[in-house]
């Protein structure tokens, strides 16, 4: 049997200078590529770094700003219990203030008649406060008529004297505001 010879470069010999240009070439390129690489890699790691810091900056600042809408949260709402308050007490001085004792007078004004005179009165400036009087009257038809017209108001009649032409009256009666 015959030898085989699988020496494909026969005749060729590789140059041991040829050899280390291409291979120190290769190396060189190699380690600047690499030198490229880790040049790259520091370059996107400052790059990360500034962007944590920043977003560390800007995450801090965004707690800060959180705080701050808390605490002005926490200042609107006691400033709308305060105006809510104030409010309530406006309303109640509005409210005293369109009940007024003047439109009570002025209704017992037109109830009475001109032979009615009041005497004293003693009234309570509430919704539906009671209102207490001594009246006197020259008869007693103009009394009974004033009864009449006062009736709805729950009326008490509390005494009545005559005198030689005049009769005297104690009255209550409680007016709500919303009769008048």
């Amino acid at each position: 049997m015959k030898k085989i010879d699988y020496n494909l470069a026969s005749g060729r010999t590789i140059s041991p200078r040829s050899f280390a240009l291409r291979a120190g070439l290769l190396l060189l390129v190699s380690l600047l590529l690499g030198g490229l690489t880790v040049a790259n890699l520091i370059r996107l790691h400052k790059i990360t770094r500034i962007e944590k810091s920043e977003s560390g900056l800007l995450a801090s600042r965004l707690d800060e700003m959180n705080r701050q809408g808390a605490q002005r949260r926490q200042e609107i709402a006691s400033r709308q219990n305060i105006w809510k308050s104030e409010l309530a007490t406006a309303n109640l001085l509005i409210e005293r203030k369109s009940f007024s004792f003047i439109a009570r007078l002025d209704f017992l004004e037109k109830m009475f008649s001109p032979g009615i005179r009041i005497r004293q009165l003693a009234l309570v400036n509430e919704a539906a406060g009671p209102v207490a009087m001594t009246i006197s009257a020259q008869s007693l038809k103009e009394l009974f008529a004033l009864y009449k017209k006062l009736a709805p108001y729950d009326l008490a009649i509390s005494s009545e004297t005559q005198s030689q032409d005049e009769y005297q009256v104690n009255l209550l009666c409680k007016i709500s505001n919303e009769k008048i």
